[in-house]
């Protein structure tokens, strides 16, 4: 799979170009949109948990910031899952009348959304240089652990997303389906609350037992609460993002042969 996308690269970089281009064509601010959104959603979350809903969740940056901080990388999961789930369908006179490797698709989704998120991402940054600069920020160089964070992320969401992809061309309902159990997993990952809040039990072990736990635990801790995980956080995240990816290699590749005629 590592190999069909890598000598597909090329093509990959093209579709990955088009869907960006597509997504802002027509509009007044183009890629500024990129940067826009997340700035009117940090505004939103800081006027609502600081003025109307005064948040009492005990965080060592602005109430806002964390809960930004989790929601960035969410929103790429999230949104590049959602994606996939048409994808294929949508490209499927391409797949009939092109010899193109079917994978080709979902990682196209895949590194559009990174994409997304890396345009957005400036923002998270420059909010958390200011916090650090009032003294309400403990923004520091773990920052530039970035590139190895996003790593498991990218991985289990490539692989994930491979085996949505494939199985929504046989389950029409699938992303119906993937809308729900996103919901719910939102709520069982700590985004807009932190694990101390959970009381000790049942509840707690799930929520900690949540694969999406340990990778936002990352995310955040090194991006914007500058400290570094525990090794336990950095080995439960690479083991999420290796499983994420050997299954969903596995049933993309075992539903492959059947996709062009499905679709």
């Amino acid at each position: 799979m590592v190999v069909t996308l890598y000598r597909q690269r090329h093509l990959v970089a093209v579709l990955v170009v088009r869907e960006l281009e597509a997504r802002y064509r027509g509009t007044l601010f183009g890629y500024f949109w990129s940067l826009l959104n997340p700035l009117l959603l940090l505004l939103v979350y800081t006027v609502v948990f600081t003025v109307v809903i005064p948040a009492r969740v005990s965080t060592a940056v602005p109430y806002p910031l964390f809960l930004f901080a989790g929601l960035l990388p969410w929103l790429f999961l999230s949104g590049a899952l959602l994606d996939s789930t048409i994808t294929l369908i949508d490209n499927g006179p391409l797949l009939k009348k092109v010899v193109c490797p079917p994978e080709v698709f979902p990682a196209v989704v895949v590194l559009s959304h990174l994409a997304h998120h890396l345009l957005a991402l400036p923002v998270l940054l420059v909010a958390a240089l200011v916090a650090t600069l009032t003294g309400h920020g403990t923004l520091s160089w773990t920052v530039l652990l970035l590139p190895v964070v996003l790593l498991p992320w990218l991985v289990a969401v490539g692989g994930v997303s491979l085996a949505v992809s494939a199985l929504a061309v046989h389950f029409r309902d699938l992303k119906d389906l993937l809308h729900n159990l996103l919901n719910l997993l939102f709520f069982t990952t700590p985004i807009i609350y932190t694990v101390e809040l959970v009381p000790e039990g049942l509840l707690r072990r799930l929520i900690l037992a949540n694969p999406v736990t340990p990778l936002i635990s990352l995310y955040r801790d090194t991006v914007l609460l500058g400290t570094l995980p525990p090794l336990s956080v950095w080995g439960w995240s690479a083991v999420v993002g290796a499983v994420g990816w050997l299954a969903g290699v596995g049933i993309f590749t075992r539903l492959k042969e059947t996709l062009v005629e499905a679709v």
